[in-house]
């Protein structure tokens, strides 16, 4: 195959492309597209865009040849004007200043120590429930994860309520939800919409507070380990500023992935009562009373129905990036600038590598190879890959079974709907409320 040669994709609309097809159904669109082959061409939002799904390809990008593919520079720059330049948009050696200074945030011997904030704060959610008393499991979930957050990164001291904390974060976020997503993009910056508005203030409010904690906490001499205490104390000296984007990006990004996961699969238990059951006698058979640290290496099933319930439905639904000069991915031409699609939707469900692939199956991780002992690797990235993977991927797995263990424990949840609708904007989400019934066991 000639290296020059364009790829092939589905025909798209004068001037738009296939910008409208991709707002009806972001999901549905992919997988449509990915039966063109393992690169697929199309435009998106002005965008000349390339849909990668071979996963030996996906590990060259994120792994093997990372530096000639850095983020996609448009999404980027709209990610910096939400949370500055942290470390999901910062680049160069600042990212590699920033990573190093909040890597041991997250190594196993502080997971150890929040382990007891995952749990408790588990609990408290566990105690405000009533049997038979309808809940949005999203929201209580949300709610949950920046709590943990909070408590973990910023420390136990921060009054959520009373700082206005989890209100200015959805306030915050709501731009960026799929029924707001579309105005926000095309909207100009002077148009007066009431929930940009609301989103200006709460970012304003967010700035204040966390200004606020940094500098009370320049001003203490207690030794504390949590995130905002390392950057204090790093090597090399942060402005208040450049900390305060580090806090910002946790609070946009360090939660939401972690409690749609969570909702996801207490929607997917509550639709397979045999997988329901299976946890449940796990968790009888190893958690004696409160959960703890130690345990979550024997809760091998928990484990398993998280990492399908990401597999399934990956909060983080594609991965950006833009080739820095022109390259060939899988004998095509794909120009410098571009953007590069790496879509975890698809690859997750591609049924080359899962067998029966729309069917939540935990067992499937329970083979003493792994999944599959000929399955690619990239076939499953939830966390992406290589050097920016993400930094909170051992934190986000060991909450989730910290979470799971805890509440699955004492409630089973039923469900309120019919059918989970799926949106997809900067995270893969449910459309609308997720209203479930808890009830004890």
């Amino acid at each position: 195959m000639a290296t020059d040669q364009t790829p092939p994709g589905p025909r798209g609309l004068p001037f738009v492309g296939h910008t409208l097809q991709w707002a009806r159904d972001p999901c549905g669109f992919r997988e449509r597209c990915a039966e063109y082959g393992p690169v697929v061409n199309f435009q998106l939002l002005g965008w000349d865009t390339y849909m990668v799904t071979d996963p030996a390809e996906i590990e060259r990008i994120l792994v093997e040849e990372s530096d000639r593919f850095p983020k996609h520079t448009d999404s980027n720059a709209e990610l910096k004007q939400i949370v500055g330049d942290g470390l999901i948009t910062s680049q160069g050696e600042l990212w590699k200043r920033q990573r190093a200074a909040i890597q041991p945030a997250f190594y196993m011997d502080h997971i150890r120590e929040y382990a007891d904030i995952m749990v408790a704060r588990s609990e408290a959610t566990g105690d405000r429930w009533e049997a038979g008393e309808e809940i949005d499991i999203r929201e209580e979930m949300t709610r949950l994860t920046l709590e943990i957050l909070v408590d973990a990164m910023f420390g136990r001291d921060i009054d959520i309520e009373k700082r206005g904390l989890y209100e200015a974060v959805e306030a915050f976020r709501k731009p960026m939800q799929p029924a707001y997503q579309p105005i926000t993009f095309f909207a100009p910056d002077w148009a007066p919409l009431p929930f940009l508005r609301r989103a200006n203030r709460a970012h304003d409010h967010l700035h204040t507070e966390i200004d606020d904690i940094i500098t009370t906490r320049r001003r203490s001499d207690d030794d504390r380990d949590d995130l905002v205490s390392m950057l204090l104390h790093a090597d090399t000296e942060m402005s208040t500023e450049q900390i305060r984007d580090e806090m910002m990006t946790f609070l946009f990004a360090g939660h939401e992935t972690t409690a749609l996961t969570l909702t996801f699969l207490w929607d997917l238990l509550a639709r397979n009562p045999t997988a329901e059951r299976r946890l449940q006698a796990e968790l009888d058979d190893v958690v004696a009373g409160r959960p703890t640290i130690e345990d979550v290496s024997e809760l091998s099933y928990t484990e398993a129905v998280v990492r399908e319930a990401m597999r399934l439905y990956p909060p983080a639904h594609e991965i950006r990036r833009e080739p820095a000069e022109d390259v060939t991915i899988a004998g095509y031409r794909v120009p410098e600038g571009s953007l590069l699609l790496l879509p975890t939707w698809v690859v997750h469900r591609d049924e080359r590598y899962w067998d029966d692939p729309a069917a939540f199956r935990p067992a499937r991780w329970l083979d003493a190879a792994g999944p599959s002992t000929d399955r690619p690797e990239f076939a499953y990235f939830p966390f992406g890959g290589g050097p920016r993977h993400c930094i909170g991927h051992r934190f986000a797995m060991t909450e989730a079974q910290l979470v799971v263990a805890t509440l699955a424990s004492e409630w089973t949840l039923t469900r309120r709907y019919d059918d989970l609708e799926i949106a997809a904007a900067v995270t893969l989400q449910p459309r609308g409320d997720v209203s479930m019934v808890p009830r004890p066991r």
